[in-house]
């Protein structure tokens, strides 16, 4: 659960960086307009702030008390942004579903550390 948690909160940490920084750095963002950039930017704020909780508990990990709460805002997080891929894709707003595969698999393997 350890390496789970570093890693993927790593990646946050990273992607969550380029969308605040740069979004047009990232294929879908490219030709965007400034709502979609600034939405982009939302969500790398969400990452950033999913990332920085992700290396706290990392850093804390004996810290055994605070292990359910975050698997819980963690689960919350990838389900909701997967979900929200979801509908744009159904409403035919986009046509890719990669990241919400990620984030489902991201929401799967934390709800296995949840109920574990």
């Amino acid at each position: 659960m350890k390496i789970f948690i570093i890693v993927v909160g790593l990646l946050e940490l990273l992607v969550g960086s380029v969308l605040m920084i740069n979004p047009r750095l990232m294929a879908a963002y490219k030709k965007g307009n400034n709502a979609l950039i600034t939405t982009a930017r939302m969500y790398g704020a969400a990452a950033i702030s999913i990332g920085i909780f992700a290396v706290y508990i990392y850093l804390n990990f004996e810290n055994t008390i605070l292990h359910e709460p975050f698997l819980i805002v963690f689960a919350a997080f990838h389900f909701l942004v997967s979900l929200a891929i979801i509908i744009s894709f159904l409403l035919k707003q986009t046509r890719d579903l990669k990241i919400a595969l990620l984030h489902g698999l991201f929401f799967i393997i934390t709800l296995y550390f949840l109920i574990q």
